[in-house]
């Protein structure tokens, strides 16, 4: 019995190649480039795809899927995969400058909600109190992450200016088409696969035949599992595109790279008058800020120079009445030893 369960499941994985083969030619014909993509996007968890593809050696040959490699029926059917829609994953990220910060908040929600689009995530950071202290306006930023609708990727892209000044825009596609079918005629040929063994376990005769199906039924399901999970995080990229938006608060827009001479000097003397003002004035705030301590440290250095003088006067006092001591003991040696000679 057990030689008969070895020759099913032997059955079974060649008729699972060659579902498998059927589904992946069309794809490697319309774009054998993209048979290895990766997501782009933030939350594609790749090592799904990569376990759907490479976990069975006689799926794969050698880099090649099993219709390059000549080993498909020629007369598998293409005509499911050719009609199929293609499956583009769209991510873009862009950087906008904004002199109304909160209006421009509320835009981008506005937008958002407008194209049917939800927020992911998103953070904003405010002033501190050394920017608030002195007046700065211009030093809040914020960083959202929204997920758009596909057919409004296009469209919301071009709205991004109406927020403000779009000084970077940056947009990316990753074309699955072919890693997605493939992985999907894979799932097809494990679930026949169960189904099979489901069969084959309401005729085993034995209980060892029946732990040996229900073993390879526990593996079977977790490929399966993992390629449905893969598949459906697939379908939530290629439905929702992934837009990353950095909103910065300005004083002024960057201005644009086409300026003819003369507007570039005009800005460069605009940029310099104001850069020396701003300089003066905060020079002057930090120095109304630091006078309390200024004037601290004045005292404690004074007093520190007053106590190192009046030390050093008394160790030279002190130095000048050791040498006249030794001075008089050396006179009165002298007159001791001429009292002595006499």
């Amino acid at each position: 019995m057990k030689k008969i369960i070895s020759l099913l499941f032997a059955l079974l994985m060649l008729l699972s190649l060659a579902a498998c083969g059927s589904g992946s030619a069309g794809n490697y014909a319309k774009d054998a480039s993209y048979a290895r993509t990766e997501s782009m996007t933030m939350e594609a968890p790749m090592a799904a795809p990569e376990e759907a593809y490479y976990d069975d050696e006689d799926a794969y040959y050698g880099g090649f899927s099993a219709a390059e490699s000549g080993k498909l029926p020629e007369n598998a059917d293409n005509s499911r995969v050719d009609m199929s829609p293609d499956k583009i994953i769209y991510s873009a990220d862009a950087t906008v400058e904004t002199t109304e910060f909160d209006k421009t908040l509320e835009q981008l929600q506005a937008l958002v909600a407008q194209y049917d689009g939800f927020v992911q995530s998103s953070s904003v950071n405010g002033n501190n109190y050394y920017n608030s202290s002195r007046g700065y306006s211009s030093s809040r930023s914020a960083y959202y992450v929204v997920r758009i609708p596909s057919k409004y990727f296009q469209p919301l892209m071009g709205s991004l200016s109406e927020l403000g000044n779009v000084i970077r825009s940056n947009t990316y596609s990753d074309n699955i088409t072919a890693a997605y079918y493939d992985t999907e005629a894979r799932l097809t040929a494990y679930q026949t696969q169960e189904q099979r063994l489901l069969e084959m376990m309401e005729k085993a005769e034995t209980v060892s035949d029946l732990i040996e199906i229900e073993n390879r039924l526990t593996e079977l399901r977790y490929q399966i599992e993992s390629i449905q999970s893969t598949l459906k995080n697939w379908d939530r990229q290629v439905s929702y595109s992934t837009v990353n938006v950095n909103i910065s608060e300005v004083a002024v827009y960057t201005p644009e790279a086409k300026m003819s001479y003369g507007e570039k000097l005009t800005l460069a003397i605009h940029n310099g008058l104001q850069s020396t003002g701003e300089f003066f004035a905060d020079f002057l705030l930090w120095f109304l800020e630091a006078l309390p301590a200024l004037l601290i440290l004045a005292v404690l250095t004074v007093l520190t120079v007053f106590l190192i003088r009046r030390g050093s006067k008394k160790r030279r006092a002190k130095k000048a009445a050791e040498q006249a001591r030794l001075a008089e003991q050396a006179r009165a040696a002298r007159e001791a030893e001429k009292k002595s000679e006499e």
